[in-house]
C-alpha cells in the first residue's frame, strides 16, 4: 500500500482549457485536451508528484484559479513494486 510521503503519478481532470503558461507552476507534467460527449472542453493534466502534500498543494493551486475539478486519480503504474492492496 502505499504512503503519504511517497512519489506517484496522477492524472488530473478539468473542465475546460488550461492555459499552458500555467504548466511553468506545476512543473513537469503533460496537459492534452480533448471534447468529451457532451461536446465540453475536457483537460487532462498528469504529472509526477513528491508526495501527497504535493498534490494538496496543486489541487488548493487550481482551485485558486477557479479551475473546476473532474476527477483526481493516481495512477495504478505508480504503486511500488511488490505492493499489495
Amino acid at each position: 500500500m502505499s504512503q503519504l510521503d511517497e512519489q506517484a503519478s496522477f492524472t488530473i481532470r478539468m473542465q475546460g482549457c488550461v492555459d499552458q503558461a500555467l504548466t511553468d507552476w506545476f512543473g513537469p507534467v503533460t496537459i492534452a485536451t480533448d471534447q468529451c460527449a457532451c461536446g465540453h472542453t475536457v483537460t487532462t493534466l498528469t504529472a509526477t508528484l513528491a508526495d501527497q502534500a504535493a498534490l494538496v498543494g496543486l489541487i488548493r493551486h487550481l482551485h485558486a484559479l477557479g479551475i473546476v475539478l473532474l476527477a483526481v486519480e493516481r495512477d495504478r503504474d505508480a504503486e511500488p513494486t511488490g505492493a499489495t492492496q
